[in-house]
């Protein structure tokens, strides 16, 4: 049997793994600096990508980029910087678009190596190569069902479980495949990139009739399951929060459904009584903490990319907010800090960094919606708004 190597491996063990004299710390000092910068730009580059798979085909962004780590040597093998492929995808006799020809390793069943050419997938963009993961995720066919089903995020208790599932279905000959994936995993604190889940139980009415899902992807991904009808009280037991703040909740006995398709006033909030009875958001925009006034509140302020969790809505001066402090009733922050408001580009657009610094080759065309989080920010003395955890457009280009 045939085992193709790890791509980018010898890359990712250049900047990770370099043995090095214990009292070399200048040496030590250097190449840590150096494998640092280099995983901070890569996970600049794809964290969003890998959040918008996770959100359209219901898998863990964290396993995402770990596997684009490791296989691409974080971004920097020839495949992934010339065809945007990052996790080795070759191309197979049922592909039909774009192919990359390059040299890769391959084993025999007794660990001789040897070279071929070989044809991979060629993506148009980050985005491309990360979606065509998450389908082979949810539809790959196994010997007893759906492959790769144990790495979903409905059936992976973690990211880590979801490792162990994916080694388990054969993805990767390595043995040691699991436990890499789980360094980087923790290593590199990757779960900050994954949904925030919940599992408080409790009842909301129905917004609008329509379907129910079998996963918790999108629509298009699923099969329906069953249907509900608008003013219908139902029990969430399960709750997924995105990057962007949307949810999708899991209706008990009936399938998931989009957490705008459920009423959102206070009343139908779990109980403020408890903090797990609350909902957990991502803050996406640094936030001030308000009271029910609109005046701000002496409380300090949240910094973007928290977790928060939140007890139900209310309207200030009409505008929307989240309470966030269940032992106190008279602490807000604005809901657009965490859900965001969707805005359409004038202009064509970058992504740019924390520092200014343009993000890759990701271009937004004028005319596509995007949502953007609380007010403009200034970067090196010019407006932006935030897209995303680090990810930053020009505000002028809206």
């Amino acid at each position: 049997m045939k085992r193709r190597l790890m791509t980018g491996l010898a890359t990712a063990a250049m900047l990770t793994s370099i043995a090095v004299p214990v009292t070399n710390n200048m040496f030590l000092s250097k190449q840590t600096v150096q494998a640092s910068a280099t995983s901070d730009a890569f996970l600049n580059k794809v964290g969003l990508q890998a959040q918008k798979t996770s959100k359209k085909y219901g898998v863990y962004a964290s396993l995402m980029l770990a596997q684009a780590a490791l296989e691409s040597g974080w971004g920097q093998s020839t495949l992934s910087t010339q065809a945007y492929n990052f996790f080795g995808m070759k191309a197979g006799t049922g592909w039909t678009g774009a192919t990359y020809s390059v040299r890769t390793a391959e084993q025999t069943s007794s660990g001789a190596t040897y070279y071929i050419t070989a044809a991979f997938r060629k993506y148009s963009s980050y985005q491309a190569s990360f979606d065509d993961y998450g389908l082979k995720m949810r539809t790959t066919l196994g010997s007893s069902g759906l492959r790769y089903s144990g790495t979903w995020l409905e059936n992976a208790s973690s990211a880590s479980a979801a490792a162990k599932a994916i080694k388990a279905a054969g993805y990767a000959t390595d043995t040691n495949y699991a436990t890499k994936l789980i360094n980087y995993i923790t290593t590199y604190s990757l779960t900050k990139y994954d949904p925030v889940y919940s599992s408080s139980s409790y009842t909301a009415k129905v917004a609008k009739s329509g379907s129910t899902y079998l996963y918790p992807t999108d629509h298009a991904v699923s099969p329906k399951k069953s249907s509900v009808t608008a003013g219908q009280t139902v029990t969430v037991t399960k709750t997924f929060t995105y990057y962007n703040g949307k949810k999708r909740m899991y209706l008990k006995g009936l399938g998931w459904i989009n957490g705008e398709d459920l009423t959102t006033s206070s009343s139908q909030a779990p109980s403020a009584s408890t903090a797990v009875s609350g909902q957990a958001k991502t803050l996406m925009h640094g936030a001030a903490i308000y009271t029910s006034t609109g005046a701000k509140s002496t409380a300090k302020s949240l910094a973007a990319g928290q977790t928060v969790t939140t007890y139900g809505t209310v309207t200030i001066n009409g505008a929307k907010y989240y309470r966030v402090n269940s032992s106190s009733a008279d602490q807000f922050v604005k809901a657009s800090n965490f859900d965001g408001v969707s805005r359409t580009l004038k202009h064509n657009a970058y992504i740019y960094d924390s520092k200014g610094k343009r993000v890759g080759k990701t271009k937004w065309l004028k005319g596509s919606k995007h949502t953007v989080y609380g007010g403009s920010v200034k970067l090196k003395n010019k407006k932006y708004y935030i897209v995303g955890l680090n990810q930053y457009v020009k505000a002028g280009n809206f």
